[in-house]
């Protein structure tokens, strides 16, 4: 054999097998068969994730297409989606980057129907006023769709608590709590045994509890002189049972989650032994009984206990003038701490000046002139001397102040100025 033939044949062999190889992912991938990842089977349910792949070939370039248009990035050999309606066609275009010889297939991804989930709460329950109180609510749920068979049932929570079904009726949910969220699972099955499962969420309402305030005299704050407070409540009366309340007090200092005393009347009165530690409030408890529910409601609030050092004027001013015009004497701000005998450096805000009854039990006011005469005196004093037709002068008082545990005295002298008298 020449050489000239040789060559000839040698070319002849290079080209077939160059167009062999070229061709092989034609060859390799005959139809460019999709197929479906192992475990989905059709009818998939809504909301279902699937895979679909064709034979890779890195000679190969690949195009997916859904519903005949391309789906732009898919140039993969494979196809990852997610199945929101019924009968979509997907399809693959693979074409051989060498020879631009294309191939494609083809398939129809058919989905179950959905299925509706409604709730309905066939009992309420009392809440307390707190979301995790009330423990008999009742709701049931039902599932309605085209081309089911049954519907299977399963009740949970995301707050870590097991719900409780009707022993007869596993639609229905038994012993659920107000204002928390529960869902349920519901498998959908067709006569042909496919099943799809789709979650809903419910949240059960309560009882609508009554709008009360606690309310007290005095308002908020106590002097341990004085140490009584009356306590009752106001708003939507006409929606408590009659007769169906009981108050609780704590009045540890040293314990505030410790009842010391409970009351069934209407307006108690409380009485206090120590002052505030620390500004910490005294708690007050009202449970009340809705009339028409029958339900529980808790409600609180808070009570401050101050100690008593009286601030009292050195000078005021009647001149009608609606400043200064009486000898007011008042509890000092800068003075309300735990020890009654030490310096504060707490402020207290209060109204412009309050009635000595708040302070003290009882307190007694005797004015003198110079010469010790008495020029006026009250044996219980609030707050309401003016001066009377005294002249401008200096006075001396004695102030005896009656307290629950202790019986102050004080005493100093006072100017009247500018009355023109």
């Amino acid at each position: 054999m020449n050489k000239k033939l040789r060559n000839n044949i040698f070319l002849k062999i290079s080209i077939l097998l160059i167009f062999i190889i070229n061709s092989f992912c034609l060859k390799a991938q005959t139809d460019c068969e999709i197929k479906l990842a192992d475990g989905i089977n059709m009818p998939v349910c809504y909301g279902e994730e699937i895979s679909m792949s064709v034979t890779y070939d890195s000679n190969c370039s690949y195009q997916w297409m859904k519903n005949g248009i391309a789906i732009s990035g898919e140039n993969s050999f494979y196809l990852t989606t997610t199945i929101t309606a019924n009968n979509i066609k997907y399809s693959v275009v693979v074409t051989n980057n060498q020879t631009q010889e294309e191939c494609s297939d083809e398939i129809i991804i058919t989905m179950m129907n959905q299925f509706d989930i409604e709730f309905e709460q066939t009992q309420l329950t009392c809440s307390n006023n707190k979301a995790e109180n009330g423990q008999n609510a009742k709701v049931i749920a039902t599932a309605t769709g085209e081309g089911f068979d049954r519907f299977v049932y399963e009740w949970g929570s995301d707050f870590g608590e097991n719900v409780w079904t009707n022993p007869s009726n596993p639609q229905e949910a038994i012993g659920l709590k107000a204002w928390k969220e529960y869902y349920v699972n519901v498998t959908g099955i067709t006569p042909a045994g496919d099943s799809c499962t789709q979650t809903a969420t419910f949240t059960p309402r309560a009882y609508p509890n009554p709008k009360l305030e606690i309310v007290s005299t005095p308002k908020d704050t106590a002097y341990i002189q004085n140490p009584y407070v009356t306590f009752g409540f106001e708003g939507e009366v006409d929606l408590v049972e009659h007769n169906s309340w009981s108050w609780a007090f704590f009045n540890n200092p040293d314990n505030n989650g410790e009842i010391s005393i409970t009351s069934i009347l209407d307006n108690p009165v409380n009485m206090y032994q120590q002052v505030s530690k620390e500004g910490n409030p005294y708690r007050v408890e009202l449970n009340v009984k809705s009339a028409e529910y029958g339900c529980d409601t808790t409600f609180s609030a808070n009570i401050i206990v101050l100690p008593v050092k009286l601030k009292i004027p050195n000078i005021f001013t009647p001149n009608g003038d609606g400043i200064n015009d009486y000898f007011i004497i008042d509890n000092d701000p800068s003075f309300n701490t735990e020890d009654e005998n030490s310096e504060n450096t707490r402020g207290f805000e209060y109204e412009s000046y309050n009635i000595l009854n708040d302070y003290y039990l009882r307190t007694e006011l005797t004015i003198f002139n110079r010469w010790g005469r008495i020029v006026y005196k009250s044996d219980d004093y609030q707050n309401d001397w003016d001066g009377g037709n005294l002249p401008d002068a200096t006075y001396f008082y004695v102030l005896e102040c009656i307290g629950e545990y202790d019986n102050h005295r004080y005493q100093g002298s006072v100017t009247i100025f500018g009355s023109g008298r």
